[in-house]
């Protein structure tokens, strides 16, 4: 998860310091070929936190996988700073709750923010992303323009379905947001967010309600089910 996420910082051109307590741990390799500047130091020591210079950091991520190491720095970094925006990785869905209350910290479940996902696709295949907003189970899937779409735009699939299209890809461009009044051809592949009732009913329109029947091994590809005659 850590790796993950400095990946991901750096992709946003933000600088990244991490601190990791073993010189043998998975990554560490990676992290200094990517020239990331890498302590190899325990967070229980007084000295380590004020190392990485996190008085002037914005942010701190706190990604390993014990809970209360998790809330030590936690804690220890706001003693430095008090201003500094926490992230902390915990298991257990009580104690998040309890620390994004009281601690004003951005407590995230690993295993509930997966969930979704993996239950998901373990029914639908198309489904490429989930998450939950508020009690709203939100899904992303990508609509290939083949039964009903066609002839259709975009507000017309908001407006009737609720989907909110995120991105429109035509003969091998991709168009990011596209506007309200783009046709909808065949053939285009539209990327999807909507509510999980208002993707089955937009599923339902193009005659792919149900998802798709993955062949046999010596076939390839999906059997995709279509509705007699």
């Amino acid at each position: 998860v850590g790796y993950r996420v400095v990946t991901q910082l750096k992709e946003m051109d933000k600088d990244v310091v991490v601190v990791e307590k073993r010189e043998d741990a998975a990554f560490v390799s990676a992290l200094r070929d990517e020239n990331v500047p890498l302590l190899i130091d325990d967070t229980r020591s007084p000295l380590c936190l004020p190392r990485t210079n996190v008085k002037h950091a914005s942010a701190i991520v706190c990604a390993t996988d014990d809970d209360l190491a998790n809330l030590n720095i936690a804690l220890d970094a706001r003693k430095l700073n008090p201003n500094i925006r926490v992230v902390i990785r915990l298991f257990d869905e009580d104690l998040s709750g309890k620390v994004r209350d009281t601690f004003k910290a951005e407590a995230l479940s690993s295993s509930s923010l997966a969930a979704p996902a993996m239950a998901l696709a373990a029914m639908d295949p198309r489904i490429i992303h989930s998450f939950h907003l508020g009690k709203h189970l939100m899904v992303v899937s990508l609509f290939e323009a083949r039964e009903g779409l066609p002839g259709l735009n975009i507000s017309a699939i908001r407006d009737r379905f609720g989907g909110l299209a995120l991105s429109l890809m035509r003969d091998g461009h991709e168009q990011l947001h596209p506007v309200g009044d783009e046709v909808m051809r065949a053939g285009d592949v539209l990327t999807v967010q909507a509510s999980y009732p208002e993707y089955c009913r937009l599923r339902a329109f193009t005659n792919e309600a149900d998802p798709p029947i993955f062949a046999h091994q010596d076939q390839i590809g999906p059997v995709w089910p279509r509705k007699a005659g």
